[in-house]
């Protein structure tokens, strides 16, 4: 799949608070969605690192969230592009808002943790990988009004080890758990670290993961470049956003 910032004028405002920029006299401000590193270093301005290395100075950096401005923070931000350029960066932006990205590890999964781990329908929007993660953007039906768990599984009793095209198989799951299962679609991003899996199968040349979807069942390749990408997470259409774990 290609990744590139998404940069357009959608009207859209999500419920954690990625909103658009603000409208003044019917003219709409152009705003890009993308996801990165916060780097947090003694004695300098905080700023964020895309996926592929290239890095983006906000202006408005010293009025970020404490929680959010901590050195390996993995986050989403909503920014705008300004003119204005800042020596020792590719990209000097301006955030309109700023969110933490859930980061897990991949899980093994087991007869006994099955149940609890679940397999309802979600949707793959995207996927890319870097030098430390395998980042996927999902929507899945539900009210809202719970949490919803999503895993990235390995069966080791299927495939242990890469396959004839050194692809390692994983599944995307989720679990609803007692959220209802209503007609409306809920948006998210995780991030999955791949530290392990690299130090395990040092020529590993991509993944191959295996969704139900809402149209059964779907498998996704996904070849790794570690030297990352400029991906991007953007809702698609009008959707909430998830409360994840």
């Amino acid at each position: 799949m290609k990744h590139f910032f998404w940069t357009g004028l959608l009207g859209v405002i999500l419920s954690c608070g990625l909103a658009s920029c603000g409208e003044d006299d019917g003219y709409y401000v152009p705003y890009s969605y993308a996801v990165g590193d916060m780097v947090v270093e003694e004695g300098n301005d905080p700023y964020i690192m895309l996926d592929s290395k290239k890095t983006l100075f906000p202006s408005n950096g010293n009025r970020l969230p404490n929680y959010l401005t901590k050195d390996g923070q993995r986050v989403i931000i909503n920014f705008t592009f300004l003119e204005e350029q800042r020596e020792g960066y590719d990209y000097y932006i301006l955030i309109n808002d700023i969110d933490s990205v859930l980061v897990k590890n991949i899980i093994p999964i087991t007869p006994e943790t099955t149940d609890s781990i679940g397999n309802d329908p979600v949707n793959v929007l995207d996927m890319w990988t870097s030098d430390k993660y395998l980042t996927i953007q999902f929507e899945m039906r539900g009210a809202g009004n719970e949490k919803h768990m999503i895993n990235l599984v390995r069966d080791y009793s299927e495939a242990p080890t890469l396959d004839g095209e050194g692809y390692l198989h994983l599944n995307l799951r989720h679990n609803r758990r007692n959220d209802l299962d209503v007609n409306n679609y809920l948006w998210g991003v995780a991030s999955f670290r791949l530290d392990d899996v690299y130090a395990e199968f040092p020529d590993l040349k991509g993944f191959k993961i295996e969704v139900r979807t809402s149209h059964g069942t779907e498998y996704y390749s996904c070849k790794v470049d570690e030297a990352g990408t400029e991906g991007s997470a953007t809702p698609r259409g009008e959707r909430s956003v998830a409360s994840l774990q």
